[in-house]
């Protein structure tokens, strides 16, 4: 129950996208690391087909679960938009040369990896972590 509270407290994510996230992954106790979780999302990178002379792009494995993939995507989408929770993540690797469809995988697979950690750890989400922890260190030191 606490994994609903704790989800839906991130902006762009619905009851219907909370509901299948916890229906596709069930029981968040059984992975013990985010790259589990992500290779059952089937977002996890398979190394280049490279050659001598050519030079492969890299890609995800595509061999987890479809659905959640694409709630994920679609969630994504969600959270680019303009005062959006991942819209500086997205500029910043739009503005490194990643084409876009790239840009918003790595955005899911950022977004998979918080919703983890956050029911890993059963706390809410903050929308600027970073700069609250910043506070914390100053005010410590």
């Amino acid at each position: 129950m606490f994994q609903c509270r704790s989800l839906l407290s991130i902006k762009g994510f619905g009851v219907v996208t909370v509901a299948g996230l916890i229906g596709e992954i069930a029981d968040f106790s059984k992975f013990t690391t985010q790259s589990e979780i992500i290779k059952l999302a089937g977002l996890n990178l398979y190394y280049e087909v490279s050659s001598g002379q050519r030079r492969g792009q890299r890609k995800i494995s595509k061999r987890g679960r479809s659905l959640l993939r694409k709630m994920l995507y679609y969630v994504a989408i969600q959270t680019v938009r303009k005062n959006g929770i991942m819209h500086a993540y997205y500029q910043k690797l739009i503005g490194r040369g990643m084409k876009r469809i790239m840009a918003l995988v790595a955005v899911a697979r950022k977004l998979l990896r918080v919703v983890f950690a956050m029911v890993r750890d059963q706390s809410e989400f903050m929308a600027n972590y970073t700069a609250q922890r910043r506070q914390v260190i100053k005010e410590a030191a």
